[in-house]
């Protein structure tokens, strides 16, 4: 059966918010902070193969999907890049572990697992999976495919007959090297993971984090990418958002202005904020927590100024 057809039921969609603040009132969601870290640190220990059939990816109940955001006041972090149809994530499990962001990110939002998210909540679709940083901006959207700089080679691994993590590796290997090392982003083929997969769907994105382990410790970027399909403009709450993170301190302002943004352009929805501390090996363990003290708004407040 067709992945949407097994969540259409939990897909629910609602009306959009204004870009505009609405007033300092009413429509409080008060929110359990530390349950939310628990709920995230659960998810992250998760290491589940798939999520019960083999057209149902691990991503939908288990892991920690997010998306690393810088703070400005000419746009809300939430939204995708105008213009762009993919949507740049990664994804943090045991069994996927990394101890670095993209650079100049330290802070951002993460999505409740699809099969978790509250009611009247979006579906965003994952549309493919790389095992490290895909350099997306350089492939044609939404970002999955080829790149300007190696047409074909770095196409879609199925396309390519590459579906398991020994094969891409040795895909990777044929890739750049030495002095031009980084070019290797660019190169590497991403795994489908979209609804049309069908019962291939599941194994692909597991594949996909077995590949992360054969990666050489050499290569700077070892964070994973996954392209979401990008959603409307300025629709905050139909958006599954679990919670705002940081890494550092430095992070933890730009959470708190996100939590702030988020808050008034929802009427009085609280997001906790969580620390996210990412593992210092790769076979140590992330850990996630809540503290009041990092709270810019508080939950059950009826404003946040």
């Amino acid at each position: 059966m067709k992945l949407f057809v097994l969540l259409l039921s939990i897909a629910v969609f609602s009306g959009c918010s204004s870009q505009t603040p609405p007033p300092q009132k009413s429509s409080v969601n008060a929110v359990d902070g530390p349950a939310v870290a628990a709920a995230i640190q659960a998810n992250y220990l998760d290491t589940r193969r798939n999520c019960g059939s083999e057209s149902m990816p691990a991503f939908l109940c288990s892991g920690v999907l997010f998306r690393g955001t810088n703070e400005s006041a000419s746009y809300h972090s939430w939204n995708p890049v105008p213009g762009r149809t993919g949507v740049s994530f990664s994804y943090l499990r045991k069994d996927a572990n990394f101890d670095h962001l993209a650079v100049g990110t330290d802070n951002g939002f993460i999505l409740y697992p699809i099969l978790e998210s509250p009611t009247g909540k979006d579906h965003l679709q994952v549309l493919c999976s790389f095992p490290i940083d895909g350099y997306t901006w350089v492939r044609a959207q939404p970002g999955c495919g080829e790149s300007t700089q190696y047409p074909g080679v770095s196409a879609r691994c199925q396309s390519q007959g590459i579906s398991t993590a020994t094969q891409w590796k040795a895909h990777f290997d044929k890739g750049p090297s030495g002095a031009n090392q980084n070019d290797v982003y660019a190169y590497v083929c991403s795994f489908d993971v979209r609804d049309q997969m069908n019962q291939l769907a599941a194994e692909s994105f597991y594949q996909s984090l077995q590949a992360m382990h054969l990666v050489p410790v050499s290569l700077p970027h070892h964070y994973n990418e996954l392209v979401l399909q990008a959603w409307a403009q300025n629709i905050p709450t139909r958006l599954p958002i679990q919670a705002f993170f940081y890494t550092d301190a430095s992070g933890l302002k730009g959470a708190r202005h996100d939590q702030w943004d988020f808050f008034r352009s929802t009427s009085g929805t609280f997001i906790p904020i969580i620390h996210m501390a990412l593992p210092a090996a790769v076979t140590g363990n992330a850990s996630f927590t809540y503290a009041p003290a990092d709270q810019y708004c508080q939950p059950g407040a009826t404003s946040c100024l």
